[in-house]
C-alpha cells in the first residue's frame, strides 16, 4: 500500500450480491466497489472507510417528533448551512449525546437528571448503548413529547456520523480495479421499533449500483499484516463476516504463488444458507491450497463453534505454532474472540504441556512477536 495512512477517493458501487440463502435469519452481502480512475492501492488486512447516510424514514420521524418541517435552515458544525433534513442525514441519530440529555434536563425533565450525576456513568452507558435497552435520539425526543426543542437546539446537541471501517475481502493482485466487502445488515428491535445499523443497511439498501461515494482506504498493516515470509504457515479464525480479510489473504497467496500452508476455521449458523464463498473455499481445499475446518452451530442438536473445532485439532494447531505459524482472529470481540483465546490457552497447556502461567507467557510472546494478531470489533 502507498505510504499514506489514509487514501481518500470516490468509489463506484458495482456489485451488491446477497450471499445468505432462503430461510436464513441474516442478510449478508458481497459488495464490489470500482477503483477505476482512483490512484489508490491496498493490501490484505487493510480496511475501507465509508461515510454512511441515515435512513430517510428515521430522519423524517425525528423531524416530526420535534414539530419541524425539515426545510428549516440550520448551521452545521463546520459553519455551513443547509436544511434540517439534509443535516440530520449525516448526524449520529443512533447514539444520544450527553449534551442532548443535558438539553432536556435544562428544560425541566427530572427523569433524566440521575444519568448526569457523578458516579452514574454506568447507568448513562446503559441508557445510551445497553444491549436490548439502548435509547436513540428519537427515543429521547418521543419520551418527552411536552418538551419543545428547536432545530438549532437539536443540531447543537448532535454529533456527525463517524465513518465505518470494513476489512477488505479481496486482493488487489487478483482484482486490480476493485475492492470487495463482506457485510451483514444489522437490524434489531428495541421497545417494539426496528433499529438499523446505519452503514450496513446503507450499503445494502440505500447506495444505488452505478453511483459513487467518497470513501478511503485505511492502512492496517501495523497490526494485521500477512506474514512477511510467504512460506510462513497461517492459521486464520474468522466466523461470520470475520471471514473477509482471510479471503483477501488467500487470494493474495494464490496470486503470488506463496508456498506457506494455510488453515482456515470458519463458522456460521447453517451450512445451507450461510457458507459464504463456498465455491471458492472448497475449490482451494480440493486443490490442497487450504485446510478448512467448519463449524455450523445450528446444524445439529448441540451447538458447535470455531473454538470447538480448534479443540478437536489441538495437536495440529500446536504443531503449526511450533513450526512458526502466525495466527489471526477476526470478528466478534465480546464473545468469539474471548472464547477463541481461552481455547488457544487450553491448547498450549494440553498439547504443549505447559502450566497456566507458561501458557500465558507463550501467548504473550506470540503477541509481542506479531505471530498472534486480532482484528476484532
Amino acid at each position: 500500500m502507498a505510504a499514506e495512512h489514509k487514501q481518500v477517493f470516490r468509489g463506484r458501487h458495482v456489485t451488491n450480491r446477497l450471499l445468505t440463502g432462503p430461510g436464513s435469519g441474516k442478510i449478508t452481502r458481497h459488495h464490489e466497489i470500482s477503483l477505476e480512475g482512483a490512484p489508490v492501492t491496498y493490501l490484505p488486512g487493510d480496511a475501507l472507510g465509508l461515510y454512511p447516510i441515515n435512513d430517510p424514514a428515521l430522519v423524517e420521524q425525528v423531524i416530526e417528533a420535534i414539530g419541524a418541517t425539515g426545510d428549516e435552515t440550520v448551521e452545521t458544525a463546520d459553519g455551513t448551512t443547509c436544511t434540517l433534513r439534509d443535516a440530520l442525514a449525516i448526524q449520529n441519530l443512533n447514539t444520544p449525546t450527553r449534551r442532548l440529555i443535558e438539553l432536556y434536563v435544562s428544560k425541566g425533565v427530572k427523569a433524566l437528571e440521575p444519568l448526569l450525576e457523578k458516579g452514574n456513568a454506568e447507568q448513562l452507558k446503559l441508557y445510551i448503548s445497553g444491549k436490548d435497552v439502548a435509547h436513540d435520539v428519537l427515543d429521547v425526543i418521543q419520551s418527552h413529547p411536552d418538551v419543545r426543542i428547536t432545530p438549532a437546539e437539536l443540531m447543537g446537541a448532535l454529533r456527525r456520523l463517524l465513518p465505518r471501517l470494513y476489512s477488505v475481502a479481496s486482493s488487489q493482485k487478483l482484482h486490480p480495479d476493485q475492492v470487495h466487502l463482506l457485510v451483514v445488515s444489522v437490524r434489531y428491535t428495541i421497545r417494539g421499533r426496528e433499529r438499523l445499523g446505519v452503514c450496513s443497511t446503507w450499503l445494502a439498501e440505500r447506495w444505488p449500483l452505478g453511483t459513487t461515494a467518497e470513501m478511503y482506504l485505511q492502512n492496517q498493516q501495523r497490526h494485521f499484516a500477512m506474514p512477511a515470509d510467504p512460506s510462513t504457515p497461517m492459521i486464520m479464525i474468522g466466523p461470520g463476516t470475520g471471514l473477509a480479510p482471510f479471503r483477501a489473504f488467500l487470494q493474495e497467496r494464490q496470486a503470488i504463488g506463496a508456498t506457506g500452508r494455510n488453515w482456515l476455521f470458519f463458522g456460521e449458523q447453517h451450512r445451507a444458507t450461510e457458507f459464504f464463498y463456498e465455491e471458492e473455499l472448497t475449490a482451494w481445499e480440493r486443490d490442497g491450497f487450504l485446510r478448512l475446518d467448519l463449524a455450523f452451530s445450528r446444524d445439529q442438536a448441540q451447538k458447535i463453534y470455531v473454538q470447538h473445532r480448534m479443540r478437536e485439532q489441538a495437536r495440529d494447531i500446536w504443531a503449526w505454532l511450533e513450526d512458526g505459524a502466525e495466527l489471526f482472529v477476526c470478528g466478534d470481540k465480546e464473545r468469539m474472540a474471548a472464547d477463541v483465546e481461552r481455547e488457544l490457552l487450553s491448547i498450549i497447556r494440553t498439547a504443549g504441556g505447559r502450566t497456566e502461567e507458561q501458557a500465558r507467557e507463550y501467548l504473550d510472546t506470540l503477541r509481542k512477536t506479531k505471530r498472534y494478531k486480532r482484528d476484532v470489533y
